[in-house]
């Protein structure tokens, strides 16, 4: 499957996850293109991988051995595809960031509430 192909069908489901949990804004369209785009190009490393019977070392030029370059890129993306799914509210950490921050509104709100009186 080519790479745009695949980007859009993350991102379509990107879109869908965001908006079913209620925290998609099309202004995070920028954000979602790169994010799925990274997923796209982990999909297609992690094939390349499986090819390769996940045989992630290769031979030096010395006669020794060292990560691959598809190693080596897939894991940098994976770290990647955390960061953004923080700012986009797609992970367990960052969904119970936000509903903390609700409820101390929610509080701060109630809590000014009885100063104005």
């Amino acid at each position: 499957m080519e790479y745009s192909k695949i980007q859009k069908k993350y991102k379509k489901q990107v879109i869908q996850g965001m908006r079913e949990l209620r925290v998609y804004q099309d202004e995070f369209k920028p954000i979602i293109d790169i994010y799925s785009g990274m997923l796209a190009q982990y999909e297609i490393l992690l094939n390349r991988l499986m090819e390769q019977d996940f045989d992630i070392e290769v031979e030096t030029q010395r006669g020794g051995t060292r990560k691959s370059a598809i190693a080596t890129a897939t894991e940098k993306l994976r770290d990647q595809i955390i960061l953004y799914s923080d700012r986009l509210m797609l992970n367990p950490k960052s969904l119970k960031a936000k509903a903390e921050k609700e409820e101390s509104s929610k509080l701060a709100d109630l809590l000014n509430s009885f100063d104005k009186d």
